[in-house]
């Protein structure tokens, strides 16, 4: 397998956990500004600003390697040529997309100020629309691109909120309401989730061809294989809500303690589904795909 098939699936899970946090993490701003400490807040400004920066360098970076994919060396990611070609692909446009989604979203969050949270609003619909433009999302039209659009949002709202939740049931911080932030977060989620089942069913179906393919299909085993972890995920977000949650109302630190213990799990779920699950990653790319130089 050449240097570039290795790569490059890495290269996109990366700026998939940033697109998360980028995404994720600002809407978790947007939802509960009022209910941060000044603490959990830098924290979480500083994760978005972060996760926009080194994705605004690394999309740049990518760009460089599909013009070296298509040109079968590595002297073909800075030939002219090559990279203009990788620019006129669906690929290249979706990466000149997502770049700047993450500039947007820079100017927003650094330094912050509310008032032009419509270039955050901008960024985060730029990053989530550029996964829409090439590849599978383009199979049945615009239909199947919006459906993306909703499906990762709502993963990123899940991914991105969990650090900061995590941070701020450390019980450090004196001025921290980890009850009110959680309990929120819990009622976003339930419209969140939806979304995301919803739109992840109907995905699944339009991308292997029907509801009979989802389990004869290599791609549709793999889908559902990837679907229990999330429901191994949605029991332990129950957990949480019902049980957890409602717990940190006497503001006891052992309770925090069980509540962080319990997103340390789903962080870790998570990372197998992102990283050894997901379409793009090397693993999945070896078992189950077999791509053309660029995708159209």
């Amino acid at each position: 397998m050449e240097i570039w098939a290795i790569i490059t699936p890495l290269i996109k899970v990366l700026l998939y956990i940033l697109s998360f946090l980028a995404v994720g993490t600002g809407l978790f701003i947007l939802h509960f500004r009022s209910l941060l400490s000044q603490p959990t807040f830098a924290y979480c400004r500083k994760l978005v600003s972060k996760a926009s920066l080194i994705g605004s360098i690394i999309a740049p970076i990518l760009l460089l390697m599909t013009a070296g994919n298509i040109g079968g060396d590595l002297q073909s990611a800075f030939d002219p040529l090559m990279i203009s070609i990788a620019l006129s692909s669906k690929a290249g446009q979706s990466i000149l997309v997502l770049f700047f989604g993450f500039l947007l979203v820079l100017l927003w969050i650094s330094p912050f100020q509310n008032q032009r949270r419509f270039l955050g609003i901008l960024g985060f619909a730029l990053i989530l629309s550029s996964f829409s433009l090439y590849g599978h999302s383009t199979i049945n039209g615009l239909s199947s691109q919006l459906l993306i659009v909703l499906h990762l949002g709502a993963i990123s709202y899940w991914i991105g909120s969990f650090l900061p939740l995590r941070y701020s049931t450390q019980g450090e911080i004196e001025e921290e309401n980890p009850f009110q932030v959680a309990h929120q977060f819990g009622v976003y989620a339930v419209y969140y989730i939806g979304v995301l089942l919803i739109t992840g069913l109907m995905l699944g179906t339009i991308l292997v061809g029907g509801i009979e393919q989802l389990v004869t299909s290599d791609y549709g085993k793999a889908f559902l294989f990837k679907l229990c972890f999330v429901t191994i995920l949605l029991g332990i977000g129950a957990l949480n809500k019902f049980r957890l949650v409602p717990q940190l109302k006497n503001n006891n630190l052992s309770h925090a303690i069980k509540l962080r213990k319990s997103l340390n799990v789903e962080i870790s779920i998570l990372f197998i589904i992102l990283v050894i699950l997901d379409p793009n990653s090397v693993l999945f790319f070896i078992s189950f795909r077999k791509r053309s130089p660029v995708d159209n």
